[in-house]
Formats: structure tokens, sequence, C-alpha cells
């Protein structure tokens, strides 16, 4: 039984926040933040823990304008973004796996 009078560290929380493992031992999260009108805005962020020339993530928002996809495609359609983005300024020339190394052991409870 966890300790009532502990501080919380936030692993329960990161848990249940719905990672998707990226390219280049990147992770990231989509949510949906507003309906605008018929269109909707999607929030995402992408950490990269191993960037040591720039701040270690790369977040942004998406409207996506109103069609019959459903919210699973919308999902992925932000998803794919992400991944070409990840494409774009990292290629082939990563191979770190630190990302999964780290949401490994937060999954883990170490």
């Amino acid at each position: 039984m966890p300790d009532p009078n502990a501080i919380p560290d936030g692993r329960d929380l990161i848990r249940t926040m719905g990672w998707t493992p990226l390219p280049y031992s990147c992770t990231g999260v989509v949510r949906k933040t507003a309906v605008s009108g018929r269109n909707t805005v999607w929030s995402w962020l992408i950490l990269i823990p191993w960037a040591s020339d720039s701040k270690p993530w790369v977040d942004g928002t998406e409207v996506v304008p109103a069609s019959t996809k459903s919210e699973d495609q919308e999902r992925e359609q932000i998803l794919a973004k992400m991944r070409r983005l990840l494409d774009e300024r990292y290629g082939e020339t990563v191979a770190s796996r630190a990302v999964d190394d780290l949401i490994q052991s937060i999954l883990e409870d170490e």
C-alpha cells in the first residue's frame, strides 16, 4: 500500500497519458483539445531526451478541418505528421534508445 504521506512523483499519471513510440527513440502524445465550429484542434508533444543542441521536445497544435474521419483516424493523421517531422529532422542518423529505456523503466516502476 502506498504511503499516504509520500509526495507523488507523477509516474502513475505518466502511465495513463497514452504515450506512443515514435521513430528515433522518441515518444509522443496527442490530445484532442478543442472543437471550434466544425474544426477539431489537436495538441501534440514529442519527447527527444537525447537532443543536446536544442530543447528535448517538439510540440504543436494542428487544426483538422471538419470531415467524416473518426477521432482515431484524426489522431493517426497527427501521429503521421509527427513521424514525418522526425524523419525530416533526424533521418537515418539517430539510433539511440533513450526514450524507450526511460518509458520502460517508468512502466516497470523501479
